[in-house]
């Protein structure tokens, strides 16, 4: 049971600094993030809160990975926000007929295929670590508990 802990909160680990990275990543070059964002084919009919509320959204996912009696709504919203994220990524790649910024990459210059591949192994470890977040077992008592 202590491997099912070990591997949940590695997950949740790794999941809390992507979200963190992409966070602070957008916040220090907000203007350009804005306006790809702004530019981007789809995401310019959503209008200019758009950017705004993706930086609250990866903002609120980090608390919610942070804190631990939210851990599991945090994996909850990762992995919704990840599927959106990789359908968007799988749409322009299949159907846009002009492949935009990459602004929603999560490093600069990364092309969108490789962008996918990333998605998809994080969507994984998202999925691998939800699951083990709800089996791991609770943590031990350190003291012995008895009855008379």
């Amino acid at each position: 049971m202590r491997t099912k802990n070990l591997i949940a909160e590695t997950i949740i680990f790794l999941l809390l600094l992507m979200w963190a990275y992409t966070f602070v990543s957008k916040v220090l070059d907000f203007d350009t993030f804005r306006r790809q964002i702004n530019g981007a084919y789809l995401l310019s009919y959503l209008g200019s809160p758009l950017p705004y509320i993706l930086q609250l959204l990866h903002l609120s996912l980090v608390i919610l990975l942070l804190k631990k009696s939210w851990r599991k709504l945090g994996l909850i919203t990762s992995l919704s926000v990840l599927l959106l994220y990789t359908g968007y990524l799988i749409y322009i790649l299949k159907f846009a007929p002009s492949i935009p910024c990459s602004c929603i990459s999560l490093f600069r210059g990364l092309n969108w295929n490789n962008q996918l591949w990333i998605n998809l192994a994080v969507l994984t470890l998202n999925i691998i670590g939800l699951i083990m977040f709800s089996y791991k077992s609770p943590p031990h008592s350190s003291h012995v508990q008895t009855t008379y």
